[in-house]
């Protein structure tokens, strides 16, 4: 897995570069399930009922917080 981090630019020295590598990793780019299964979430966040789909996703009881922080993400950098 460091080799594989290294080789994508990530610089994997020590047990705390690994750890957050790890935590980052954890962060999806897509959404596994719902109406917008599959979907991008940097791309959703640039269209009006996607960015407002994320806005309601986020006020969820549920939202896993990985989930929440790649949504938050992505609408802060529109």
């Amino acid at each position: 897995m460091i080799d594989l981090a290294n080789s994508q630019g990530h610089e994997i020295s020590d047990v705390n570069s690994f750890y957050e590598f790890s935590q980052m990793a954890r962060i999806p780019t897509h959404l596994s399930f719902g109406k917008h299964k599959g979907e991008a979430i940097t791309y959703l966040a640039t269209h009006s009922e996607g960015a407002r789909y994320l806005k309601w996703l986020l006020k969820q009881d549920t939202v896993n917080p990985y989930l929440a922080q790649a949504c938050q993400q992505a609408l802060a950098s529109v």
